[in-house]
């Protein structure tokens, strides 16, 4: 793997005899839009609290340029986490929290938050407290692009926003991404079929564990939907990884695992149709898979 700026090794975290993440280890690399995706209480959110210096683990280590994170200002320095539940202390105007975070932030970008505060059309002058769900995560998402941090973290960026609003927040998200093709973003979220247009690799994990991780590309690469005469679909696809089988308007769609000949030969064939399996779908698989295991 290319060098990484964050580095979980073998991180596990008990809440008494819940234990939220299993020996889990991965690696985000830098200057990349990495997505972690888990279903609700997959061990997102604990893995971000651990990333962000805000939890300790019970086991295993957690490193940004291979600086432990836990209790480490230096670390720190270089991350900018913005939660799934935004708090705003006594602050009351958005001017009151950008001059905080001129503070937090070594290369804090003002006039970038000033316009991203229209960009999301924030009300400039009105009391914090009065805005909407949506309109405080719109604000946080703002500090995030605008900290110029070199790992910026965000947690369940869709949280309140509607549908005209999720998307601007992926374009700025691209935006801001070429900018500085050094920059790395960590985005933490459920809904995958909404961030994958923005991702170069994504790292899945379900129940605590690593499902897989790798680029987009070459965590699809490997899959396809099979469908058409049961016959044919059954003789081409017999020996492989079968991921779910499905029956449709009595057509035969199988979602299976290949190697690339196998893609080859079935993509010559005339009796079936083929489709790749985007990345949500995939997930679901995965993680449906891996239950049907642990339950028997």
């Amino acid at each position: 793997m290319e060098q990484s700026i964050l580095q979980i090794n073998g991180v596990s975290r008990n809440f008494g005899k819940t234990q939220a993440l299993k020996n889990l280890s991965m690696a985000v690399p830098r200057g990349k839009i990495v997505g972690l995706l888990g279903r609700n209480g997959a061990g997102k959110s604990t893995l971000l609290r651990i990333a962000g210096g805000m939890l300790r683990p019970s086991a295993g280590s957690a490193t940004i340029d291979s600086q432990k994170i836990w209790d480490r200002a230096k670390a720190l320095g270089k991350l900018c986490i913005i939660g799934d539940t935004p708090d705003f202390g006594r602050l009351r105007k958005i001017k009151d929290l950008f001059f905080v975070c001129g503070g937090l932030f070594p290369d804090w970008d003002n006039a970038l938050a000033l316009a991203l505060v229209k960009r999301f059309d924030l009300p400039g002058n009105r009391k914090i407290k009065t805005f909407s769900r949506g309109m405080q995560t719109s604000l946080m998402l703002a500090v995030g692009l605008a900290s110029n941090a070199p790992l910026t973290i965000i947690d369940e960026p869709s949280l309140g926003l509607d549908a005209v609003m999720r998307e601007r927040f992926y374009d700025l998200l691209l935006e801001e991404k070429q900018k500085d093709a050094g920059r790395t973003f960590l985005i933490s979220t459920h809904l995958i079929d909404e961030v994958a247009r923005a991702l170069d690799y994504a790292v899945m994990i379900d129940d605590g564990k690593m499902l897989c991780e790798g680029t987009v590309e070459a965590l699809q690469a490997g899959y396809l939907s099979v469908s058409g005469d049961a016959d044919a679909v059954k003789e081409l696809t017999e020996g492989c990884r079968l991921l779910k089988q499905e029956e449709l308007a009595g057509t035969l769609v199988r979602h299976v695992q290949l190697t690339a000949e196998q893609i080859r030969a079935i993509q010559r064939d005339p009796r079936v149709r083929t489709a790749p399996i985007g990345l949500q779908r995939l997930f679901v698989f995965l993680t449906e898979e891996k239950e049907a295991e642990r339950n028997g």
